[in-house]
């Protein structure tokens, strides 16, 4: 029997996927998925269903993020290909074979309409979002990088890196302007609240932090394993985590606290959590290893 909650109503529970999923992206009413099963989808959130649209790759791919510019889907997979997708000829335009290990992180930037991308090596790109043309190539030595996350304004963004370092890059240079250790055993994500900077590990802490002052201002054992990802909701005052421990977590974003915990028996996920989309300021998705996209709304 399925327990009742307080704050965040499942409305929609979508099934389709024959594996694991690992990233989902919203989009105009609709949402993508990557999964296991090497296809990447399309859902209306509305209805719950699939599109006519789907691509079928010949490796995972792990993460992907789109160009509303340029109407362009970039993925990454678990050879180092990054393949783009223009959705308008549901074709893809083109090949990327630069990294030498599995892409981890997509990341599109508006403002200077350019796409991220970051490996298991710690290798980070930056490609032009119009000639797809390699801009930059910075290796960190940092292991894996998890998530590219940019602030509000999208002049900085932060590389999640396995060494749990946050590293603040510019975004016109690409300089390292802040570099600080946020997690002992790995930063899996980062979302910026202006001067502050909300952090989740490998050690199952979520952390806030002024980033330009490099001063932690709260520290939180916010679960059991792994955070895998953040998201703002109701005007960012509060957070939305999931983890590798199976639970979704609301917080006030002010103090960190606890808002309310939903796992299986509440009508959360069977298995691991892995990503988060949000959809407006009272609804986000999130997906995971059980093969399930669920839609959740706030009260």
């Amino acid at each position: 029997m399925i327990q009742k909650t307080k704050y965040l109503d499942n409305i929609q529970t979508i099934v389709g996927h024959n594996g694991a999923i690992y990233d989902i992206i919203y989009q105009d009413g609709f949402l993508f998925t990557s999964s296991a099963d090497k296809f990447v989808a399309q859902w209306d959130v509305t209805t719950g269903q699939q599109t006519n649209f789907s691509i079928k790759s010949d490796f995972s791919v792990y993460n992907i993020d789109y160009s509303p510019t340029s109407n362009l889907l970039v993925l990454g997979n678990n050879r180092g290909e990054i393949h783009v997708i223009d959705l308008a000829k549901k074709e893809e335009i083109k090949l990327i074979q630069h990294h030498k290990s599995a892409v981890f992180s997509v990341k599109y930037c508006s403002k200077n309409n350019q796409f991220y991308t970051a490996d298991k090596d710690g290798v980070f790109c930056a490609w032009d979002g119009n000639t797809l043309d390699l801009l930059i190539t910075l290796p960190f030595a940092c292991g894996k990088i998890r998530e590219i996350s940019l602030n509000e304004d999208e002049s900085h963004l932060v590389l999640c890196g396995q060494d749990g370092v946050v590293r603040v890059l510019e975004t016109n240079f690409f300089n390292v302007v802040y570099s600080f250790k946020a997690h002992e055993d790995g930063l899996n994500c980062a979302l910026f609240d202006n001067e502050n900077l909300y952090t989740g590990g490998k050690d199952a802490y979520i952390r806030k932090w002024n980033w330009r002052d490099e001063k932690r201002l709260l520290n939180i054992p916010a679960h059991n394993f792994a955070v895998y990802d953040l998201a703002f909701l109701d005007n960012k005052t509060k957070i939305v985590s999931v983890s590798f421990d199976k639970s979704i977590k609301l917080w006030n974003a002010e103090d960190l606290s606890i808002i309310e915990k939903i796992e299986f028996r509440q009508g959360g996920h069977r298995h691991v959590v892995n990503r988060i989309a949000k959809i407006d300021e009272n609804m986000f998705a999130t997906i995971s290893d059980d093969r399930k996209i669920k839609v959740w709304k706030l009260r």
